[in-house]
């Protein structure tokens, strides 16, 4: 317990000193030394599991989670200002326009720019990027706090915590130990990517969470309702359709597919174009490429290969819980995806607590080095930053291959 304790202020300490530099971007030598030594004391927390380990240990995971998380609720959001985007998409909704009409640069939206949201756009030249579901959230707080990055940070933070209770639900119902929370209730990417930077995947935790808890009980409808939820914010999570028991999907698909329809259906009869620069941005966009468009760099070829991986990982092991199976099927689409910003591998980090993968632990933490894009001019990730990021995923490849292959007969007969 005194380990985990110490381990703990360690990381609120870590988070503190982040969220006291002004400007990420301008510093990042400084903000990776203190990621480094966050995710240092979260790794001395979960590498052993405390003797003990009951309401107390638990209750002491929780408080130091909430304190972490509170310390960088105040942090302007700098490594990324998608937050601002996110006000700026609510506020033209408010004036009764839509975001997929105009881009932020068009001169029928000059008489909503302003010198704090409007400045911080990333983009300004293209429509917005985010699906009807996360455009409702961000009317919903607007209404509640016209133009504030804050306001939004504390909505997404609280769906982050119903996505932590949710998991503190499916690890009942898979019969793991709920000290195993400490896995996602600690992970620096977490807390840097949601509540430091307020990044929009905070709505698919709860989602993704709870649609795995549901279906450990059957509820298929609900897995598919809960998953279209999670797709009209984030595109992503109704991949993890495939990875339900055949006999589910009449149910799981349907629910899906009504709950996405009445989503999309209000955006298509205005005919806005409810994509908005989404297509663009896939195309377009270049930030720490997956590995297969680093090595060939034809979108659509990573994008098919993401589709066949999803098909591959629901063929497979149908026997098995779809949270066993989530992880592989999550970081194959990591790695596939045309650009692995940090906050994509969020999403991954709630079913480490269920499953848990030293490998793709570590890579929540090294996925941080992308950010070292921002450590010389022009910006771009450096080889060995690219090469630190893989090495968990890799040694833990070869770990794997290793230990599955048997030794050749000639080391057998020398032993």
């Amino acid at each position: 317990m005194t380990r985990t304790i110490a381990a703990g202020l360690g990381l609120i300490a870590a988070c503190a000193a982040m969220a006291r530099i002004p400007n990420l971007v301008e510093a990042p030598r400084l903000f990776l030394l203190l990621f480094a030594a966050a995710f240092a004391c979260y790794a001395a927390a979960i590498w052993r599991r405390p003797a003990g380990s009951g309401a107390r240990s638990v209750g002491v995971v929780l408080a130091v989670a909430l304190i972490a998380r509170a310390v960088l609720l105040s942090a302007p959001p700098s490594l990324s200002t998608d937050a601002y985007r996110y006000v700026w998409d609510a506020r033209v909704a408010h004036a009764g326009i839509s975001p997929y009409r105009y881009p932020p640069w068009a001169k029928e939206l000059e008489p909503l720019r302003d010198s704090d949201v409007f400045p911080r756009l990333n983009h300004p030249t293209w429509l917005t990027i985010y699906p009807p579901g996360a455009q409702l959230f961000f009317q919903a707080v607007y209404r509640l706090r016209p133009d504030s990055v804050l306001a939004m940070k504390v909505a997404l933070g609280m769906a982050e915590l119903i996505g932590l209770a949710a998991l503190g639900g499916l690890l009942r119902s898979r019969g793991r130990p709920l000290w195993h929370v400490v896995i996602y209730a600690w992970n620096p990417l977490v807390l840097v990517e949601i509540w430091g930077t307020g990044h929009l995947d905070a709505l698919v935790i709860p989602a993704v969470t709870a649609a795995a808890w549901a279906a450990t009980r059957a509820r298929y409808a609900l897995v598919g309702v809960l998953l279209a939820i999670g797709a009209l914010v984030k595109l992503y999570p109704a991949a993890l359709l495939a990875l339900l028991p055949v006999a589910a999907w009449p149910a799981a698909g349907g629910a899906f597919l009504v709950t996405a329809l009445a989503g999309y259906l209000p955006g298509v009869l205005s005919g806005a174009a409810t994509l908005g620069s989404l297509p663009r941005y896939i195309m377009e966009e270049s930030f720490n490429p997956g590995v297969l468009r680093a090595l060939v760099d034809i979108p659509e070829l990573s994008l098919a290969a993401a589709v066949l991986w999803v098909g591959v990982v629901g063929a497979i092991r149908r026997d098995a819980p779809l949270t066993d199976r989530a992880v592989p099927l999550i970081g194959g689409l990591l790695l596939l995806s045309l650009n692995i910003f940090p906050w994509y591998a969020v999403w991954l980090v709630p079913f480490l607590a269920v499953s848990p993968s030293v490998p793709w632990i570590a890579f929540t933490g090294t996925i941080a080095l992308a950010y070292t894009f921002f450590l010389q001019q022009p910006w771009s990730i450096p080889w060995w930053a690219r090469a630190v990021e893989f090495a968990p995923l890799a040694l833990g490849l070869a770990w794997w291959l290793a230990t599955r292959h048997p030794a050749p007969r000639w080391q057998e007969d020398s032993t």
